[in-house]
């Protein structure tokens, strides 16, 4: 069992590498074997399709991207530093892995339902770490918040608002990078403006 597990994640560590660098679309399983020196029959064994593939390794880098934000939220000094954290790791990694987001070149945009479950945890997380930097912030007497849950949701929906109006007005379903960047100014502009009208100073 250990030793199937190694080569799962021998796998999915390859295909994130291939998926990072080409994108899904340019990507073939018989790549992904040739880089580890798999068959594509021992591939086909532990995920019987390329899109089954990418949705594990979507899950792992999920699981990555989680830890790393909680360290790194750990460190800052305010509520606030913590909330533009979770901006800037999210930016940083969306940059370093845009061509593994690019899906939908592949699948189209209505998502698979394994997929759709990966984003929704990701968003869930999103809204969980928020929620609690900002009841952090009430204890530590940085923030007065009546409604703590209620306060997140609006930021975390005012925040996908900015997502939104820039990809409608580029009629785009994929942000280009340069539009990720433009995205990510705009969120932390907002961010700020919306933390400052909640500090009890």
């Amino acid at each position: 069992m250990e030793n199937q597990d190694k080569k799962r994640t021998l796998i999915i560590n390859a295909a994130l590498l291939r998926f990072a660098h080409y994108g899904l679309a340019k990507t073939t399983m018989t790549d992904i074997a040739k880089d580890i020196s798999f068959s594509k029959a021992l591939l086909y064994y532990y995920f019987p399709d390329k899109l089954s593939l990418y949705v594990s390794v979507i899950e792992h880098l999920m699981h990555t991207i989680s830890k790393d934000i909680l360290k790194s939220v750990e460190k800052t000094n305010t509520c606030t530093e913590g909330v533009l954290m979770v901006l800037q790791k999210r930016q940083g990694y969306i940059q370093k892995y845009y061509n593994l987001m690019e899906f939908n070149k592949l699948i189209g945009p209505d998502l698979p339902d394994d997929l759709y479950e990966k984003f929704s945890r990701a968003r869930a997380f999103e809204i969980k770490i928020i929620s609690s930097l900002l009841r952090r912030g009430v204890e530590k007497g940085e923030f007065q918040v009546e409604n703590i849950n209620l306060t997140t949701e609006v930021l975390v929906e005012a925040l996908s608002g900015v997502h939104f109006n820039i990809l409608s007005r580029h009629k785009n379903i994929c942000p280009s990078q340069d539009q990720f960047k433009q995205i990510f100014i705009k969120e932390k502009f907002l961010a700020k403006i919306f933390l400052s009208g909640l500090s009890s100073n």
